[in-house]
């Protein structure tokens, strides 16, 4: 009896959050038959977000403030998060038996504090009679009246509706172009960077709390805040990474380097004055250690031919200048982004090609998208996965 209420076969392109999703929503209507190509197992690029915590979204309920996290997709996602929100989001967790509660920062996770939980936990959903994982890689898709011919490394299958959640690095790209789709040029987004001044990875390890740095993009200067951590041989963190995310099309290297202006402390000129005045006897390293590691003042000292063992009150007025400039305008240079080190693609499926209120191709009738291969990118802190949700949801509504 069941068999006679399914009445289209939807083929998932992809089994990560936004594809994963799409399955456990849809394996629940028995009106449908779902089969999700993957060479991984569902939800498994989830294992390393929030640092194997699972950073599932970010507790901002202003849509508006929300999609500013958005370098690209900002105006489209208004319409999708007016849809499906944060707020929801955390409801269908709870409605999936995964609690969540908001961090200090805002940000969103499990209350198992686990990515491997949660993906477990998800996983249970998509034992239902009516989904199949298949463990191939889909290689292209064609259109043949009203069915898809789908083919993969080792057979061909047809469907009525196809979703491509391949994510940023999949090939669901390559099969959306093929299908007439236009894709905007993908680039790295949110990744590390190689910079000019070597020095400064002897501070491997030594991490700065939410600083404020800021660069020049054409004529406007924009600011940034977050975390910066300094390894063997780049610099890295939330704050890197949002500048990263923000000059994904713009070109760098050490001929015409990106320079980044970092203030590490929160302190004004001003205050940096007054400190030395009433520390002048102090030794500079001393003085200095209040506001940041001794490791870090060592180098600007050596860099700048500075005894570290001279006093506050022995120091030159350009001397002075040097070591409060350090603080509060660290200049380094940007010469290229780290290999494989980014977290998402930029660029992706043009959006202006996209149904925002369905996730539907324009082009294409029964062909849709959820999740990071489409022409959205986002900050750390939950925002990508929060595209993969709402886009997921948005997808599943056309069956419901």
């Amino acid at each position: 009896m069941e068999q006679e209420l399914i009445s289209k076969k939807i083929a998932i392109v992809g089994c990560g959050a936004a594809g994963g999703m799409v399955s456990v929503l849809l394996a629940k209507n028995p009106c449908v038959e779902v089969f999700a190509f993957d060479l991984k197992q569902p939800f498994s690029t989830l294992l390393p977000t929030g640092g194997g915590r699972c950073n599932l979204t970010y507790d901002e309920s202003d849509v508006r403030e929300f999609v500013r996290n958005y370098p690209r997709g900002e105006k489209f996602l208004l319409s999708v998060f007016s849809r499906f929100n944060q707020q929801k989001t955390r409801q269908l967790f709870k409605d999936l038996g995964i609690k969540t509660y908001v961090q200090e920062d805002k940000r969103v996770f499990p209350v198992s504090n686990s990515s491997k939980k949660t993906i477990e936990q998800l996983q249970k959903h998509l034992e239902s009679s009516n989904f199949k994982f298949i463990k191939e890689k889909v290689l292209s898709i064609n259109k043949q009246d009203d069915t898809f011919v789908l083919k993969t490394e080792n057979s061909t299958y047809k469907f009525d509706v196809v979703v491509l959640a391949t994510g940023g690095k999949g090939n669901g790209c390559e099969i959306a172009k093929s299908l007439g789709h236009r894709i905007i040029e993908q680039k790295p987004s949110l990744c590390s960077l190689d910079i000019l001044e070597k020095e400064f990875y002897s501070l491997s390890g030594l991490s700065f709390k939410d600083v404020e740095a800021s660069i020049k993009i054409g004529k406007n200067k924009v600011f940034v805040n977050g975390d910066l951590l300094f390894a063997h041989n780049f610099i890295t963190g939330p704050c890197v990474f949002k500048i990263s995310a923000l000059t994904a099309y713009e070109n760098f290297d050490d001929k015409a380097p990106l320079e980044i202006t970092f203030k590490l402390v929160k302190n004004t000129q001003e205050q940096m004055e007054n400190y030395l005045k009433n520390n002048s006897k102090k030794t500079v390293k001393n003085a200095f250690s209040k506001f940041i590691p001794e490791r870090y003042i060592s180098i600007v000292l050596t860099k700048n031919k500075i005894p570290l063992d001279k006093q506050v009150a022995q120091l030159k007025k350009i001397e002075k200048d040097i070591l409060i400039n350090s603080l509060l305008e660290l200049k380094l240079h940007a010469i290229k982004r780290v290999k494989d080190s980014e977290i998402v693609m930029a660029g992706g499926v043009d959006l202006k090609e996209i149904e925002s209120k369905t996730m539907e191709s324009k082009l294409i009738k029964g062909l849709y998208f959820a999740g990071e291969m489409i022409d959205i990118d986002a900050f750390t802190g939950g925002f990508n996965l929060q595209n993969c949700w709402s886009s997921a949801y948005i997808v599943v509504q056309n069956f419901n």
